[in-house]
């Protein structure tokens, strides 16, 4: 259970689990404005990693420091 609560402080699993609902929701038939949805979204995801509550793991950069 700690490992799901983990991945979900992650904004790109947060981001393709709503991604994933949204394209559910329109294959049921019930209109979604997708943009909308994604812009509060990544807000939200925003203000969880300003306030530390989420992570943005960014771009792993190991490589180019060879």
């Amino acid at each position: 259970m700690e490992r799901i609560l983990n991945k979900l402080t992650n904004t790109k699993t947060v981001i393709g689990i709503t991604s994933s609902i949204i394209l559910i929701l329109t294959s049921l038939g019930i209109e979604v404005d997708n943009d909308q949805v994604m812009t509060v979204i990544k807000a939200l995801c925003s203000i969880g990693i300003l306030l530390g509550i989420m992570n943005d793991g960014g771009m792993k950069t190991t490589m180019w420091n060879h």
